[in-house]
């Protein structure tokens, strides 16, 4: 083990040079293994993480893009120092010739009762979790040991790795080293490819379908006094200022269902988006090669906006990440109707998927023409992590979602379980 103390001091990070042996035939691979600990010590990366991201080539890794990672760590973490309530946990493989081949970014976290927990860089905002890797095959699985290794050494009691797309890069990986709870969910999603103009699009949906949203349209026109526009917010303040009116709108609609969702329920999230709004836009100004762009659209009228769609878009891909509505216009199902432009929006702007995330709920799936297969792994480091892992993840907590599911609203609210935080229901 070889310890920088320049690039300890000035990133927070450990390197340490690893090698791996292949076959004869093929030489020794060497990586070099960075852990990167602080808030400062992400930002000093943020150029060769951007150039992996390129590398790696996946759409579906928004979550773990440099903007999405920097307005998290801008919002929930210290800019100074790392805290023992929550750092990040950046590890960094290089190649022989010092180029980033792979970066697993993950943060360590101090759960109640003291328990320590390695996951995901941002969970749960961040809807899927993967590996950032130019690599594949067995060199991608033997960096990931690599990579594994040093996170096994943090000192932490599990290591919970949820939402894992049935295509993730470290699935693979994961199925062989991991253990996976029994909790099975999806992400439902939107094939934008057949349709080559926004025509095409409105052409797929039935003649009874096409009729109900002239009625939603209409209804509204009366009750508003005024027809209904669909327009993109632009600008940085903007976009501000549309995050808190529709956190407001979507708090006040989960808490009239008595739905729990410890993401929009946080309080500094309404921070982390305005901030994403903000990294979003510096992300679009560096012409980096590949960067997630937050997009937001709304339904307005008389000056009044209704409804929104926050979305993220990322190399073709748009993800819907929180929809929201005022709760008044809820029976003229202002949603479906916003749901409809937002997708037809997609099609005009020429993107190749519209994604929905987790859960795979019922009403995703009415506007989606597959779903993504999703897994949560877990793997425990010590005898409190396996109590943690084997009873609660595999045992109790599926029984608490079970349980969640069929209670009706109106007990929900009594009980008032909006205000608790041990359950997460997406962001959707």
């Amino acid at each position: 083990m070889v310890q920088s103390d320049a690039l300890q001091r000035r990133a927070g990070s450990m390197s340490v040079v690893t090698q791996v042996k292949e076959p004869a035939a093929k030489g020794v691979r060497q990586f070099r293994c960075e852990i990167i600990r602080t808030v400062h010590g992400l930002h000093a990366i943020a150029a060769q993480w951007r150039r992996l991201q390129h590398d790696s080539g996946q759409d579906t890794q928004a979550f773990q893009s440099m903007e999405w990672a920097l307005a998290y760590s801008n919002a929930f973490m210290s800019t100074e120092t790392a805290t023992p309530e929550r750092y990040p946990l950046l590890v960094l493989l290089r190649d022989a010739a010092g180029v980033p081949v792979l970066l697993l970014p993950l943060m360590r976290e101090r759960y109640p009762l003291g328990l320590r927990v390695i996951t995901w860089l941002s969970d749960p905002l961040g809807q899927y979790g993967d590996v950032i890797s130019s690599l594949r095959g067995e060199a991608l699985h033997e960096g990931l040991t690599i990579a594994m290794q040093t996170v096994r050494g943090e000192g932490a009691d599990l290591v919970r790795l949820r939402n894992v797309r049935g295509d993730a890069l470290i699935r693979p990986w994961l199925e062989q080293h991991f253990g996976k709870t029994p909790e099975l969910t999806g992400a439902p999603w939107l094939d934008l490819k057949p349709f080559a103009t926004p025509e095409d699009f409105e052409k797929h949906f039935s003649a009874k379908q096409r009729r109900r949203r002239r009625k939603i349209l209409n209804a509204l026109k009366r009750h508003l006094g005024a027809e209904p526009e669909f327009v993109r917010i632009e600008g940085v303040q903007a976009q501000q200022q549309a995050i808190v009116e529709l956190l407001r709108a979507k708090r006040s609609w989960l808490k009239e269902k008595g739905l729990i969702s410890r993401a929009l329920f946080c309080e500094r999230t309404e921070v982390f988006l305005r901030s994403l709004a903000e990294t979003s836009a510096m992300g679009a100004a560096s012409g980096a090669l590949a960067s997630c762009e937050l997009v937001i659209t709304a339904l307005q009228a008389n000056g009044r906006q209704l409804s929104w769609e926050l979305g993220l878009r990322y190399r073709g891909r748009h993800y819907a990440y929180i929809t929201a509505h005022r709760p008044e216009l809820t029976r003229f199902s202002i949603g479906r109707l916003h749901m409809f432009l937002a997708q037809r929006c997609a099609v005009e702007d020429g993107l190749h998927a519209f994604d929905m995330l987790v859960p795979a709920a019922p009403h995703k799936k009415s506007w989606s023409s597959g779903v993504m297969p999703t897994h949560n792994y877990f793997e425990a480091l010590t005898a409190r992590g396996r109590l943690l892992g084997q009873g609660y993840l595999n045992v109790v907590r599926p029984l608490l979602q079970r349980a969640y599911h069929v209670i009706p609203p109106y007990i929900r609210r009594m009980l008032r379980l909006s205000e608790l935080s041990d359950h997460d229901s997406g962001v959707s």
